[in-house]
């Protein structure tokens, strides 16, 4: 894919994810994707150690054919962001609005493949938040985005998903 780039067969700022060698253009986000981002990114940079990376909207290189492009993920921040895969990660974030179906079925067996032990799936059209643990089941069910939660890896944090959500 890096190659494609630099080759000018992919055009250098759009939304392209690799799963399973097939390049898959993904929509532009809307006004809520962007703007429940934007606050989440402010808070987490805010809230975690230094000993947490975050990586909002970036690439995460699980193999040589799979290179998502999450939401957020956060892992240790020891690791160099291109050596973060699935078993490193502390808390995997997508916010879908109309890719729900991509990130509840493909992405989410995608992570659990990699190893990915906990995959947040914000689902803002439905208002709730899918919650995937590889500890227990996978999704373990749709929490009302009013629940505080707290990521089985990172204790000291706890977040409101509907106190980001924009106006």
């Amino acid at each position: 894919m890096l190659r494609m780039q630099a080759a000018g067969l992919l055009i250098e700022d759009g939304k392209f994810e690799l799963i399973d060698g097939e390049i898959i253009d993904m929509p532009s986000e809307d006004e809520t994707h962007l703007g429940l981002r934007i606050r989440l990114n402010r808070f987490l940079a805010r809230a975690l150690p230094d000993e947490i990376a975050i990586t909002p909207d970036g690439t995460l290189r699980l193999a040589d054919k799979d290179w998502p492009e999450p939401d957020f993920y956060l892992f240790p921040a020891s690791i160099r962001v291109s050596e973060a895969r699935g078993s490193h990660l502390l808390l995997l974030i997508e916010i879908s609005d109309s890719t729900l179906a991509h990130d509840m079925r493909r992405k989410a067996a995608l992570y659990r493949k990699y190893g990915v032990r906990e995959y947040w799936v914000i689902d803002v059209n439905a208002a709730c938040v899918h919650v995937h643990r590889l500890d227990g089941k996978w999704p373990a069910g749709p929490v009302p985005l009013t629940t505080a939660l707290t990521p089985s890896l990172i204790p000291g944090l706890s977040l409101t998903i509907a106190n980001f959500l924009p106006d």
